[in-house]
């Protein structure tokens, strides 16, 4: 009987020991949450980003509206503000500089406004001022409808204090299946605001 007993009482203390040790290569299926632990640094540096944000009402602009460019929302001009200065637009002016007149009078040689526009841009040597005076020129193309356009030349990042960039505006026309400029305009995008006239940048 006493042998009986120490023969249980070890299969008891094995079941015990069983039940304990955990097996290695099983896992408990217990659900962990992840955690992610930063820094202090880390939690400062978050605090001190800033980002761009764009409005719901202004985004479509930017692909909607011809004459609108991503830059005016991306640049800081906050040294300018607390300087007192405010960026501003001058008004569309008649186009300063001489050009082919052959791009005007109607003819037979441009079958899309978009070959006017890159011809018109050839002949003025905008693109020569990249790398040098300007940053970046961008064109684009309004169809008002089947026979007339707007073609614009937007050219921003002048190494300039006072004028951040310009913009020209072509109006052209179709007849006969072929492109003509009618009007060129200007107009330029200002650091520090408008003269007294409106039409010069300070």
């Amino acid at each position: 009987m006493k042998k009986l007993s120490i023969i249980v009482i070890i299969l008891f203390l094995a079941a015990c020991s069983a039940e304990t040790i955990p097996d290695e290569g099983i896992k408990p299926d217990i659900d962990t949450p992840e955690v992610t632990v930063k820094t202090v640094q880390q939690l400062e540096e978050t605090e001190e980003e800033e980002y761009i944000k764009i409005s719901k009402a202004d985004a479509p602009q930017l692909w909607s509206t011809p004459d609108v460019q991503l830059w005016k929302y991306v640049v800081d001009t906050s040294l300018y503000e607390e300087i007192g200065w405010k960026q501003e637009i001058t008004s569309w002016r008649k186009f300063n500089d001489e050009f082919d007149k052959s791009l005007s009078p109607p003819n037979e040689t441009w079958q899309s406004p978009g070959n006017l526009l890159v011809a018109f841009m050839a002949d003025v040597e905008i693109s020569n001022w990249l790398g040098r005076d300007i940053w970046e020129v961008n064109s684009r193309i309004e169809m008002l409808d089947e026979h007339n356009a707007h073609g614009y030349i937007m050219s921003y990042g002048f190494y300039d204090d006072s004028v951040a960039g310009r913009d020209i505006r072509l109006t052209m026309k179709k007849e006969n299946g072929f492109w003509y400029i009618v009007d060129a305009e200007e107009r330029d995008h200002c650091y520090r605001g408008l003269g007294k006239d409106g039409d010069l940048c300070l």
